[in-house]
């Protein structure tokens, strides 16, 4: 074969090759196209705030002697009691840089659903006063979690021409966290997912965020904010996988709680960029 066909081959070999790839990734063009222009609708945003991570622990142990403020007894079973102690897993107080996207005006009442989402790292220990408290077999309690919080939810409220708009959020909280955590001297890896979803109404009583916007310029705005999360109905979901000193059935629920120095409001201004 002459060189000159060889390239001519090269040439339309190429040519065949891109026309498949091009009609057997229009599906995924399109999809990316999609991404792209969702992802350009968010506006970069900078906050100062108080914000506040809690983990509510609790577990089971045999009801021996008395039953101290912090446990109760078991339902359905009175030789076992049920005892809880709060951890603080985080706090920060100061800026912060957010995503969020762009605002669009629908009249006098709005209302929109949307999802956000969030990565949080969760770091805290029994505090000292809660150690052995009463005599109970707790006396260590730790955890280190990276988490990643997904918040689906619908915001509704009322943005008059002349007057600071105000705007609810409300929705479920779903978590997942990885990470270790030690109970007394034993400490494990763990995987724990944590929702607040457990019924019909519980949809709406993971998430909340009270908005009152004092300012829009263009696609930017300037409010206060304050906000509520919570992932674990009741006692949470488990958290530890094994039995340690008499006790069972390791449960934990996670909250967060953002608000600030503006009359426990915190502050955020919404960008017009990109």
């Amino acid at each position: 074969m002459s060189g000159v066909n060889v390239v001519k081959s090269r040439i339309i070999a190429k040519l065949i090759l891109s026309f498949l790839i091009a009609t057997s990734s229009t599906g995924a063009y399109a999809l990316v196209a999609e991404l792209v222009n969702y992802v350009s609708q968010y506006q970069v945003g900078v906050d100062y705030s108080n914000a506040i991570d809690k983990v509510q622990l609790s577990y089971n142990m045999t009801a021996t002697g008395g039953v101290p403020d912090s446990c109760q007894i078991v339902d359905g079973d009175p030789t076992r009691k049920q005892c809880t102690v709060g951890m603080v897993g985080g706090a920060s107080n100061g800026w912060g840089v957010f995503l969020q996207r762009a605002f669009k005006k629908q009249g006098l009442f709005y209302f929109n659903p949307d999802v956000s989402f969030g990565a949080r790292f969760l770091s805290g220990e029994l505090p000292a006063k809660d150690r052995s408290l009463d005599g109970l077999p707790l006396n260590n309690a730790s955890f280190s979690l990276g988490a990643v919080v997904m918040k689906p939810y619908v915001q509704f409220g009322v943005t008059p021409d002349s007057w600071p708009d105000v705007l609810l959020s409300m929705g479920p909280a779903i978590q997942m966290a990885i990470g270790k955590m030690t109970i007394n001297d034993q400490s494990e890896n763990v995987a724990v997912g944590t929702s607040s979803v457990s019924g019909p109404m519980s949809v709406i009583h993971g998430f909340f965020a009270l908005e009152v916007v004092l300012k829009r310029f263009g696609d930017g705005a300037f409010s206060l904010i304050a906000s509520h999360d919570v992932t674990g109905n009741g006692r949470g979901t488990k958290i530890f996988p094994h039995d340690v000193d008499g006790m069972s059935d390791f449960h934990g629920s996670f909250s967060r709680n953002v608000d600030g120095m503006a009359y426990g409001f915190g502050l955020k201004l919404v960008t017009p960029w990109p």
